[in-house]
């Protein structure tokens, strides 16, 4: 009897040792996932990382199609870390900087779903979602598997209802409103999930319940599910641990090798890390081209004030000159455009027309008649 209880003792306090030695060094069991240079399967990192529509743009991937599928990747590995706002405390206090908020271009977001889920159908694909707020959470959950960091979140979007909540006859805000939702309809379609989830996580306008069907969740329009997700007064704002509980995502992980090993994967190694490069680099690049942006509009605004008596015609060529550059910048980068129209409310039809006005009041001067005055509301 002494053995029996020695032996358990012995056994309790090597176990209660193993799990005390795990906490304090931080060990984890990811840690067994090792990189190597050819062993193991291929995975491709892509980054989305930043605000929609800018950082992360279907211009910026799409180009990349190509050389994704040369790469040959056994998997993509979409690592998300998009969020206008940490939490809905944050929101409700206007914390954060709102030019970097992402605002909703469902046309954008429907490209990028198109790339992976269609032209890239073939390759198997999971996202990481470090933390997703706005567009970028509607744009995750168009992918069946999703892991989710430990502190991470999904955060519903008011950016669709802004479409249609300011209309007030009824039939036409019907009309609009379903048209504005349609795509969440694909995008479920996509991610293998209800459209009645995607639904709740851009229209504030209705409920959502589930109720366990098996290992799924069959989700509902109502509060009529085992239980309920949004009341309808709200929109959805879920932890990863509630996103795990209700079958939306996988698990919670706090490592791209937690991912992995998840996954089955022990070992493994990167191809394209050129794409993923370049990925990244986009971000750092389109920001220091909108500084150019913006210094070329603010010097057209004062060329355009000194465009007054005998410089008039020397200072509207260069008021001329800055607003091409600026279209050029603007045309080329839809990130650079987006953020000149959030900053300066200035759209490239603007300028086109703004350009041409100019040009005219130039021609004007040259032939001997006058000139001045304010163009299309441009810059002066």
């Amino acid at each position: 009897m002494m053995n029996r209880l020695f032996t358990l003792t012995l056994v309790l306090l090597t176990a209660s040792s193993a799990f005390a030695f795990q906490d304090d060094s931080n060990v984890l069991w990811s840690d067994s996932v090792v990189q190597t240079e050819s062993d193991g399967p291929s995975i491709l990192i892509i980054p989305m990382q930043g605000q929609m529509h800018t950082d992360i743009h279907n211009s910026v991937l799409a180009p990349l199609a190509d050389r994704i599928k040369e790469a040959k990747p056994d998997y993509i590995l979409i690592e998300m870390l998009s969020r206008d706002w940490r939490n809905e405390f944050h929101k409700l206090m206007g914390w954060g900087d709102r030019e970097e908020f992402s605002g909703y271009d469902k046309d954008d977001i429907m490209e990028i779903a198109k790339l992976f889920h269609v032209e890239l159908k073939d390759i198997e694909q999971v996202i990481w979602v470090q933390d997703a707020s706005g567009a970028s959470s509607i744009l995750a959950l168009s992918w069946p598997t999703i892991y989710m960091s430990n502190d991470g979140y999904l955060h519903a979007t008011m950016g669709v209802s802004r479409q249609f909540d300011y209309i007030n006859a009824a039939d036409t805000y019907g009309k609009i409103r379903e048209a504005a939702l349609a795509h969440t309809k694909a995008l479920a379609l996509y991610g293998n999930r209800s459209p009645e989830l995607l639904r709740a996580f851009a229209d504030p306008e209705v409920s959502l319940s589930g109720t366990w069907k098996g290992k799924k969740v069959e989700w509902e329009e109502s509060l009529l599910g085992d239980f309920v997700i949004d009341a309808g007064e709200g929109m959805p704002h879920l932890t990863a641990t509630t996103s795990t509980e209700v079958g939306i995502s996988v698990g919670n992980v706090q490592t791209r090798n937690d991912v992995l090993l998840a996954m089955g994967i022990r070992e493994y190694h990167l191809v394209g890390e050129d794409i993923t490069s370049e990925i990244t680099a986009h971000s750092e690049k389109w920001r220091k081209d909108f500084v150019k942006a913006a210094d070329a509009w603010l010097d057209a605004e004062q060329y355009g004030r000194w465009a007054a008596g005998g410089d008039a015609a020397r200072y509207m060529r260069k008021q001329i000159g800055e607003l091409q550059r600026l279209l050029k910048m603007m045309e080329k980068s839809p990130a650079v455009a987006m953020r000149m129209g959030r900053k300066y409310r200035i759209q490239a039809n603007q300028l086109e027309k703004m350009i041409e006005q100019l040009e005219e009041m130039l021609d004007n001067l040259r032939n001997g008649g006058g000139g001045g005055g304010r163009p299309g509301g441009g810059p002066m």
